[in-house]
């Protein structure tokens, strides 16, 4: 999908001079030790500098608003990369913010969803990229993968639930007005021994 419209943007660009315009086509966004899409943008923006190209217009394709990705990691961290490479003019297109077309754009697709049945998120990806039955990934597998992302993101609430639980066995918990279990928040109730207290009790009747 990013391909293509790469495509159609270079077809757009180079209508009255053919060919007189390049493409290169590379990716940000990166977190983490997970493999993420390549080539890299910083990469590419250094072997550019390196070859003597020295005007770069950056086309945001995946973002259609200014955010961070665009406001700080383009405009700045990218510009300082393609500078020090010998990058003399580094331009930026915006993105689509509240673009009238663009609005419409989507207000024709929403509507026509309407019309379309419910379908789960996995669902419609299967279903647009034509997947019949999707293939299996090991568990232990690193990269842009569902079952990666998956696995990727247990670990992460794993990791951070950890850290909670660890903090109030070290900590305890702070009384609080509101909802509570032994007066005490309801997380971290559940994470220490007076909150389990009613439990104790109960079973001591029955003992």
């Amino acid at each position: 999908q990013i391909e293509k419209c790469v495509e159609l943007i270079m077809l757009e660009v180079n209508k009255d001079h053919p060919g007189k315009f390049s493409s290169d086509l590379s990716f940000q966004s990166k977190v983490g030790p997970v493999k993420w899409l390549d080539p890299y943008t910083e990469v590419v923006l250094e072997e550019m500098g390196k070859g003597g190209l020295k005007n770069v217009v950056v086309v945001p394709l995946s973002f259609v608003q200014e955010h961070v990705e665009t406001l700080e990691e383009i405009d700045q961290e990218f510009k300082e990369v393609a500078e020090e490479h010998g990058i003399e003019k580094f331009k930026r297109v915006p993105a689509l913010n509240s673009d009238p077309d663009f609005i419409n754009c989507l207000a024709d697709i929403t509507v026509d969803a309407l019309t379309k049945p419910s379908l789960r998120v996995s669902e419609t990806l299967d279903l647009y990229q034509k997947v019949s039955q999707p293939p299996s990934y090991s568990p232990f597998e690193l990269g842009v993968t569902s079952k990666a992302e998956q696995i990727n993101g247990r670990i992460a609430m794993l990791a951070l639930a950890s850290l909670a639980v660890t903090q109030v066995i070290k900590s305890g918990c702070p009384d609080i007005a509101g909802p509570a279990i032994a007066g005490k928040e309801p997380f971290c109730a559940a994470f220490s021994a007076d909150g389990w207290q009613w439990i104790f009790n109960l079973l001591a009747i029955f003992n």
